[in-house]
């Protein structure tokens, strides 16, 4: 595994030399950190398969996010894409994202959705405080795309309720940085709290304590966090955008507009919460459901 951070981790030898005694290699995304790899193909004529999970094939202008709203980017991501033997999208939204963005044929983009770790949870567990979270890094390229906006406007609405961010705080590069989180801090009621990075067990906690998970994203390919927060048995209220709906399936509320979300919390808050988990939702984001569906693509192409 090579995980390219910087622009030099693009020509790691390490690389070239697993290049040469591999069988299959598997990227994600198809940015510019691939292109070395798709280069030296050329000459070891490996099996490819690119994950294309995110920004890689989005192309929303509204917020100026994707890498398939014209020029060199897209060129190059759909240059990348048309080496792949196999494409695999990790939700439907997603591969049609693939489909007409990177225009790829069908038949060669493979649905596999991301898995999440089985929740540690007893029923014990589940007293759940009338708290909304939400969790995903915070800059200024996330405050939109995650519909950090709308969650601030939606928490002045109900001052008696707590409302906590999770996320780590960076900049649009992913190193740490606290600009954007101390502009927001300067324009959020007080009733929500910004966490920053905290350890997987207290972010298991924040799932198992609150009654709902608000995500009023603009996109999300997948969701990794929505999917968790269900798993949990948090009641997600999440926006009519890109992945989603699909990913909430019967277990919350899609909402169209904040009147909408604004009803759904009200609505929330005075349920009771089912503590009975759904082992069909667990199972759809299942290790297991995961590494299968690779072992398929590897054991065909």
């Amino acid at each position: 595994k090579i995980n390219c951070q910087h622009i030099t981790d693009y020509f790691n030898i390490k690389i070239f030399l697993n290049m040469i005694w591999c069988d299959t290699i598997i990227m994600w995304f198809a940015s510019r950190h691939s292109i070395p790899v798709v280069l030296l193909n050329y000459f070891f004529k490996r099996k490819l398969i690119i994950i294309a999970g995110g920004f890689d094939v989005a192309k929303l202008r509204q917020i100026n996010y994707g890498g398939m709203q014209g020029g060199y980017r897209t060129n190059i991501g759909r240059w990348i894409l048309n080496k792949a033997n196999k494409v695999i999208a990790v939700s439907k939204s997603n591969k049609n994202e693939i489909i007409q963005n990177g225009r790829i044929h069908n038949s060669k983009v493979e649905l596999i959705y991301n898995c999440i770790e089985p929740p540690l949870i007893e029923k014990s567990d589940l007293q759940k405080k009338n708290q909304i979270l939400t969790v995903g890094e915070l800059n200024e390229e996330t405050y939109l795309r995650k519909g950090l906006d709308r969650f601030i406007e939606i928490a002045r609405i109900f001052p008696e309720i707590k409302f906590y961010h999770i996320g780590k705080w960076t900049n649009k590069k992913g190193n740490e940085s606290k600009k954007k989180i101390e502009e927001l801090i300067s324009i959020s009621p007080l009733n929500i709290t910004y966490l920053g990075y905290v350890s997987r067990d207290t972010l298991i906690n924040y799932y198992k304590e609150s009654k709902i998970y608000l995500q009023l994203s603009r996109h999300e390919a997948f969701g990794v966090s929505v999917v968790e927060a269900i798993s949990y048995n948090c009641i997600p209220i999440v926006s009519n955008a890109f992945a989603l709906p699909e990913l909430i399936d019967e277990d919350g509320y899609v909402v169209d507009n904040m009147s909408q979300a604004v009803k759904k919390i009200k609505k929330t808050i005075k349920s009771k919460i089912d503590n009975q988990q759904s082992y069909r939702f667990i199972k759809r984001y299942s290790i297991e459901s995961r590494s299968a569906g690779f072992k398929k693509i590897l054991n065909v192409i």
